[in-house]
């Protein structure tokens, strides 16, 4: 796990403009809001989602970078991390069409432990993410880019659940525990969202 934020962190640092200034590749950020929709082992959803790409762009046609921002399922927040692409099929006309995907991993840091009156300790874990999308951006005065877009995003979770066998239980080690259940929980999302790139 260490090796995955420690890869995160040198692509975002990689794909700040503070690096690429001075560089022939110039900077991009294409940042979005939208709704996920989909559904998940508890049934039909609708939450919000935020994300911010930062990256280089590589061509007129190519940029790469790094992913991150917010997904909200209900009262669970899941930090996305990844590594992601755009790509735009015509990038001479006013209205372009574009794709792009990230790879990467949906992180609970925001989560915390919660412990009830029967000491019953439950925590939630993160896990794999991908996403592919697909949508149009239309060229402004400034050429920047308004942009509409359809993803299919898929997030893995982990949900625990456990009764200490003692004091300061390692959450990774099963016997530590007296009881200890473990949910894996798969969010498979259709996400509309609109955003600005620059």
């Amino acid at each position: 796990m260490k090796n995955l934020y420690a890869l995160f962190f040198i692509a975002f640092i990689w794909s700040c403009p503070l690096s690429s200034k001075g560089q022939d590749l110039s900077f991009v950020n294409h940042t979005e809001l939208g709704l996920l929709t989909g559904t998940d082992n508890f049934g039909p959803r609708n939450n919000f989602t935020f994300q911010t790409f930062n990256g280089v762009q590589l061509s007129s046609r190519h940029a790469v970078g790094f992913v991150t921002g917010l997904d909200q399922y209900g009262n669970y927040s899941v930090l996305p991390l990844a590594l992601g692409y755009r790509g735009i099929l015509n990038p001479n006309n006013k209205w372009q069409v574009f794709a792009g995907g990230e790879l990467g991993y949906g992180s609970a840091v925001f989560e915390e432990l919660e412990v009830n009156e029967w000491d019953q300790h439950h925590w939630r874990k993160g896990g794999r993410m991908a996403q592919g999308s697909v949508g149009f951006r239309y060229k402004t005065q400034n050429a920047n880019f308004w942009t509409i877009s359809v993803s299919l995003k898929r997030q893995i979770s982990y949900f625990y659940i456990g009764n200490p066998a003692r004091l300061s239980p390692n959450r990774n080690r099963v016997t530590d525990w007296n009881y200890y259940e473990e949910d894996k929980v798969t969010f498979n999302n259709l996400v509309y969202r609109i955003g600005y790139w620059f």
